[in-house]
């Protein structure tokens, strides 16, 4: 319904049959309606909500343990979930995860990671551990955490681990009875200051 601005024979604002009454730098003016509506399900839309979905789904399974503790507080002007599904749906597609060199466990300024690897050892049962001992390279220092966010695609689960390792508790094994010698396990691994003051950028590892 319209509403009449100055009277009977003044202009209006709102629809009106087929028009719409605004006002354009001051001046009333009124626009003829849009014969049609753009379809708001095409193939294309329907992509982009069925990656919306995939990484929400993700997103509510970490939220306690990855998002809350480690992307809300460096989030600004938004949620730590929300600012974690904008900088991860481009890593999904409708089925899942489908991009995981695109995806971030976590987001931040510390000296991160180096030369990560993650392997599935002989047996399974678990994810063996490796990297650099960088403490003392920029920020980075000795008692900085370890912290992993790894996928099971193979039998299609997210897990975290965050132990006691520190920068030079660089060789050891994430106990995981569930993990097969021959399931694909991606890993992303990151760096936070026991306070979580700092964290780093995570650092992806795909082992099989």
């Amino acid at each position: 319904m319209a509403k009449l601005v100055g009277g009977p024979l003044g202009s209006y604002r709102g629809k009106a049959g087929g028009t719409i009454g605004t006002s354009w730098k001051g001046i009333p003016v009124v626009k003829s309606m849009p014969l049609s509506v753009a379809n708001p399900n095409t193939v294309l839309q329907q992509a982009q909500r069925g990656k919306f979905s995939q990484c929400v789904a993700v997103a509510r399974l970490l939220l306690s343990e990855l998002i809350t503790p480690y992307w809300n507080p460096f989030s600004k002007r938004m949620s730590g979930y929300n600012a974690f599904i904008r900088q991860n749906i481009k890593a999904f597609d409708e089925e899942g995860l489908s991009k995981p060199e695109d995806f971030y466990a976590s987001r931040g300024i510390l000296t991160g990671i180096l030369n990560f690897r993650a392997t599935v050892p002989s047996g399974g049962e678990g994810i063996g551990v490796t990297y650099d001992n960088n403490s003392g390279v920029g920020d980075a220092l000795v008692g900085d955490r370890f912290r992993m966010l790894y996928y099971n695609e193979t039998q299609d689960y997210w897990a975290f681990y965050a132990g006691d390792e520190g920068r030079n508790g660089n060789n050891f094994d994430v106990y995981d009875p569930r993990i097969g010698e021959d399931d694909v396990v991606h890993t992303w691994a990151f760096f936070s200051r026991p306070d979580v003051s700092k964290i780093s950028d995570s650092t992806y590892y795909k082992g099989v």
